[in-house]
């Protein structure tokens, strides 16, 4: 009796599938932080930061939030 299983999800992105996760107890590996999937996560989440600290920034600078 064969068990297939199924592809799981990125821990960074929804809707990716790994290719390196084997189970849902899994911790995030070295290989995770190499992935393509991980680079993109991380780059998105710095331009989200950048902005963010711009607006408090302006909020700072002229007291005012748009």
């Amino acid at each position: 009796m064969s068990v297939e299983k199924k592809p799981l999800s990125c821990f960074f992105l929804p809707n990716v599938l790994c290719s390196f996760r084997k189970s849902e107890h899994f911790g995030v590996m070295s290989r995770c932080l190499k992935c393509p999937h991980f680079k993109r996560f991380e780059r998105e989440m710095d331009e989200e930061d950048e902005r963010v600290m711009d607006e408090i920034d302006e909020i700072r600078r002229t007291g005012v939030y748009k």
